[in-house]
């Protein structure tokens, strides 16, 4: 139908400097979208006054399918079309192509990254007191490494966030990411990274304090690292000994809520039903 206008749609932009504010962190939607929708409405109202949402990676099952989009966004409409999304690329959403065409078609995103990796591949940003550094975990690890360092390094952000596909400490079975361990793990316990928000492996884990690779006592002292799962596959998990909660089959949002004197980090994990699955409050 022709010269038929949509709803307003509506946006805030960043603060200028340290306020509070809210966001919302979800694993691989990937496979059940209609599902992930819910969930994702759920989680908006609950909590509609989130910033923004992060997705690391996978965020379709075919990330060179049109319709795969069309029904992630469809899904994601009162939602995505007022609040901005913060996505981080998976292994589908390249869909073993060399470029992840459909995928970066789909956003708009800072062109800071790493020199060596194409464009929007990883990206960093200050929002409030926090920073935010995507990384695409996919390939070249070592070569994101320095620019990694080099955004931390000069950050004086309060809270540190890092954003990646594939988990540090893995969720499932016979799956180990050394290289992101050892490459990036060693610069977040250099700078202090507070939390890592991951996927891949979907089943629910939040490590102790990790630092250097083994547990740490306190927050302060090493970083959290999370896999979570929004959409509705599955896989098994295996108990490890750095793991602080484990759970496996619940799709959940997780819901990060920063306030400013005192400095203080409340992170809540949520299923469809709203029971709380796991909880962390960090303050500084």
């Amino acid at each position: 139908e022709q010269n038929k206008w949509s709803e307003w749609a509506e946006f805030k932009t960043a603060p200028e400097g340290p306020s509070p504010f809210t966001f919302v962190y979800m694993g691989d939607p990937q496979e059940g979208l209609e599902y992930w929708g819910k969930l994702l409405h759920r989680a908006y109202e609950r909590y509609p006054s989130t910033a923004f949402y992060v997705i690391a990676g996978d965020i379709v099952n075919n990330g060179q399918s049109r319709n795969e989009w069309d029904d992630l966004f469809c899904g994601a409409e009162g939602v995505f079309d007022r609040r901005s999304v913060v996505p981080c690329i998976g292994n589908h959403d390249y869909d073993k192509k060399a470029t992840p065409r459909m995928y970066l078609e789909q956003f708009a995103l800072a062109k800071n990254g790493p020199e060596g990796v194409d464009a929007e591949h990883a990206y960093s940003f200050t929002y409030g007191n926090a920073l935010f550094v995507v990384l695409d975990s996919n390939r070249r690890i070592e070569v994101q490494t320095p620019w990694l360092e080099k955004v931390l390094a000069e950050s004086k952000a309060t809270w540190k966030f890092a954003v990646f596909h594939h988990p540090a400490y893995a969720s499932a079975p016979h799956r180990d990411n050394e290289e992101v361990r050892e490459q990036w793990g060693a610069m977040f316990d250099k700078y202090h990274v507070d939390m890592a928000l991951q996927g891949h492996d979907h089943a629910y884990l939040r490590t102790h304090p990790m630092k250097a690779g083994k547990r740490v006592e306190t927050a302060a002292q090493g970083t959290y690292y999370v896999v979570s799962v929004s959409g509705t596959k599955f896989y098994k998990q295996e108990p490890h000994d750095y793991a602080a909660v484990e759970f496996v089959k619940v799709p959940t949002y997780q819901v990060l809520d920063i306030t400013v004197n005192p400095d203080r980090l409340t992170y809540r994990s949520y299923d469809m039903q709203d029971n709380v699955k796991d909880e962390v409050i960090i303050e500084k």
